[in-house]
């Protein structure tokens, strides 16, 4: 009976071992979750920006349009680094990581 209860706590603790592994998210996601941040006050910022030269009556309307489209690209790419770092996919982390350290 002794051994069945051995038997039992080990297999608990393998489970258990497993989950710790996989909470711990890689360096590479953890580093990505930075550059999120980063980048959602970048896009504050430039949203602030399109509204101040939307006001003023000089402004060029293709400078405008150029930065409405650089946001929602950017937008899009944030979606896409959060979606990786929900999945802890490190390859697309990876990618981010030198997509981002070239700009």
């Amino acid at each position: 009976m002794e051994w069945l209860k051995k038997l039992f706590a080990t297999i608990l603790g393998l489970f258990g071992l497993s989950t710790i592994l996989s909470a711990n998210k890689s360096k590479e996601v953890k580093e990505l979750k930075k550059i999120i941040k980063e980048s959602k006050t970048k896009t504050k910022k430039v949203a602030k920006e399109i509204e101040k030269l939307q006001d003023d009556k000089q402004a060029n309307k293709k400078d405008i349009t150029n930065l409405k489209r650089n946001l929602t690209r950017t937008k899009n790419e944030i979606k896409k680094m959060e979606k990786a770092f929900e999945e802890d996919e490190v390859e697309s982390a990876e990618e981010f990581l030198r997509k981002f350290a070239k700009k």
